[in-house]
């Protein structure tokens, strides 16, 4: 029982026709060996069926088709890019929500130090006015007073200007000050 080619016939009749021919009977003991033998026939017929040979496209349809290649690779790239950009800008927000709770605590801890750092100056000061401390109060009268250093000559215009060069130069290279 072979179903011969018509082209009239679609291959969705064609297929119908074949699972009409070849259905198993309920009163086979053995219907699922026979199934499988079924299958593998109809596999081996269908693959008979001639393939009908493609017509030339159309030039507007392979350009279609081009442009929807193109137009795929494009939206991939874009895709890329907008996930980048969303990922970098969530990174962002991520990195400096944390820089922001870190200069919160530092804040924080700023007070806290101010804080104590008053307390114990208060503290000190209290115990300081206690007479059993043995500190007495600052007396006008005992202040030392210092006299002023004469001035000294003026110096030259050359001079000023290549020691403010030299200064200059040996601030550039040294940080840490020589003296006061």
């Amino acid at each position: 029982m072979s179903v011969a080619y018509k082209p009239s016939v679609t291959n969705y009749q064609r297929k119908d026709a074949l699972k009409s021919t070849y259905t198993v009977p309920a009163s086979y003991p053995d219907r699922r060996v026979k199934q499988k033998r079924l299958s593998q026939e109809t596999k081996t017929r269908n693959d008979n069926v001639p393939i009908l040979p493609s017509a030339r496209k159309p030039l507007w349809l392979l350009r279609l088709s081009l442009l929807q290649r193109s137009s795929s690779v494009l939206i991939f790239c874009l895709l890329t890019v907008a996930l980048g950009l969303y990922s970098g800008t969530v990174y962002a927000q991520r990195a400096w929500n944390q820089a922001y709770r870190q200069l919160e605590s530092l804040q924080r801890q700023e007070r806290q130090l101010t804080t104590a750092s008053e307390v114990l100056k208060n503290k000190i000061a209290q115990q300081a006015e206690q007479p059993e401390t043995g500190l007495s109060p600052a007396d006008p009268t005992q202040a030392i007073f210092l006299k002023p250093a004469p001035q000294r000559p003026a110096r030259p215009a050359e001079t000023i200007a290549s020691a403010t060069s030299m200064a200059h130069k040996n601030s550039q290279s040294d940080t840490i000050p020589l003296g006061y």
